[in-house]
């Protein structure tokens, strides 16, 4: 009987071999990165977690089978095998599956790797739990007077352009508003329409290099504290963020850095932010016959679901319409990405932090790139439903599981953020059919061609 399940399982194997140790070429590949849009004060819920659960489900799409169709053994003996029965799972071994004499090459699939270090040592800060609730948090910040008075020109007159949306009207209202928002609200999308806030200090000469060049504004960079529980990336560039890895951003009253770290806090997923002060124009310059305006300084804070890094920071600003120049300065990266452990997704157990990325071909299942935050649910889904997939595909996925090694069934899964050339581009997950140690996780791709490629954060889960 025992024979002809294997027999089984090795049809499997010739029609699914084991996959490269990462698909690069998904991860070079993703969408381009985003940040937090021009012309709007805030931007909440931008990731779409039904949205990306759907995604990890789907991502099985095919069964999909390890190439060992016994377990692979850690030393010569098979007494400690690092695979999990259908009733009950053993601790893995110390070494991780390997043998003592037998290390686990670092290059799997790959040709030679650089000894460039990673970026994962960050100063010893305290280990915090992300949570998976949203609440809403008060950003603590004084309250000057904003730098804009909200007075547009009385010149200054919308072009080509007709107003279509709906208007409605209230007693106690001077003039008609627009249906869905409040009496005396202008919409600052409209033409010439004022923008709102911009509480930062403003440049003496109203240009873009003098906004750049201000001292006073570098001053309230460099003197910033680092917020607790997280570690500075970067200080006082020109250049805000711009990742996959997006998660939304707040306009603020002032350079508040601890309150933008409380709101991170409360942001699920979210690991780090980006804090930065902005020239943009007094009212919008779109089809308005003022095109070039004056300017107001905004404060302004992003919040990502990885690592901040100055790779990362590639949005220096923009040029609006009639010339007016958006430009970025005083811009902090903090982050706590490697010091938060991530909740455990549900069925899943043993959560480990490890080095590096778990490179196991014989007993890999599968594998999958998801843009977007550090997400270890992603591949719990995705694990969940692969195995579901096999299942249903074979009769022999069922039986296998009662002799402990199944090659088509995921025990163990590593999930992890990569980074292409100090970039975080999404969460990557590797499924495997047999428990390691995270001290088995010793590879990182380094150069691939010219694009150097890293684990930022790592995590390993047994189902």
């Amino acid at each position: 009987m025992r024979s002809a399940i294997l027999l089984g399982a090795a049809a499997l194997v010739a029609a699914s071999p084991a996959p490269q140790a990462l698909d690069l070429n998904a991860v070079h590949n993703a969408p381009a990165p985003t940040g937090p849009a021009f012309g709007v004060q805030k931007q909440d819920n931008v990731y779409n977690t039904a949205a990306a659960a759907s995604s990890a489900t789907a991502a099985a799409s095919t069964v999909a089978t390890a190439e060992a169709t016994a377990p692979v053994p850690g030393k010569r003996s098979l007494d400690k095998r690092t695979f999990c029965w259908w009733f009950w799972c053993p601790q893995p071994p110390s070494n991780g599956g390997y043998g003592q004499n037998t290390p686990q090459p670092s290059n799997t699939g790959y040709g030679q790797s650089s000894a460039q270090p990673t970026n994962t040592g960050y100063p010893t800060i305290p280990v915090t739990t992300a949570t998976s609730v949203q609440t809403t948090t008060t950003l603590a910040a004084s309250s000057p007077a904003p730098t804009s008075t909200g007075i547009v020109p009385s010149t200054c007159t919308p072009v080509s352009w007709t107003n279509t949306f709906a208007f409605t009207t209230a007693t106690d209202c001077a003039k008609p508003f627009e249906q869905g928002t409040f009496c005396g609200f202008i919409n600052p999308e409209d033409p010439c329409a004022p923008q709102p806030d911009g509480y930062g200090p403003k440049a003496q000469v109203d240009t873009a290099d003098a906004f750049l060049a201000d001292a006073a504004l570098h001053k309230i960079a460099k003197n910033a504290q680092d917020p607790k529980g997280y570690a500075s990336t970067f200080k006082d560039l020109n250049a805000a963020v711009n990742a996959n890895t997006y998660l939304g951003f707040d306009t603020l009253k002032s350079y508040d850095v601890a309150g933008c770290a409380a709101k991170c806090d409360s942001i699920d997923l979210c690991t780090s932010f980006n804090i930065y002060m902005e020239r943009d124009p007094a009212w919008n310059p779109e089809q308005c016959s003022c095109p070039n305006p004056t300017s107001i300084t905004n404060y302004k804070c992003s919040y990502w679901g990885s690592g901040v890094t100055s790779e990362a920071a590639t949005n220096a600003g923009q040029n609006r319409t009639g010339g007016f120049q958006v430009v970025i300065t005083g811009s902090n990266g903090y982050t706590k990405a490697n010091t938060t452990t991530p909740v455990t997704p549900a069925g899943c157990t043993k959560p480990s932090k490890c080095g590096a990325i778990h490179d196991h071909p014989r007993t890999c299942l599968a594998q999958h790139f998801f843009p977007g935050p550090f997400d270890v649910s992603l591949c719990s889904k995705y694990a969940q439903a692969q195995n579901a997939k096999n299942v249903a595909s074979t009769s022999w996925s069922k039986w296998l599981s009662y002799f402990g090694y199944n090659p088509n069934k995921c025990n163990f899964f590593n999930a992890f953020m990569i980074k292409e050339n100090g970039i975080p581009k999404g969460t990557y997950c590797k499924l495997f059919a047999q428990q390691y140690e995270s001290s088995a996780a010793t590879y990182q791709p380094g150069w691939q061609g010219s694009s150097f490629y890293e684990a930022e954060t790592s995590w390993s889960y047994c189902l």
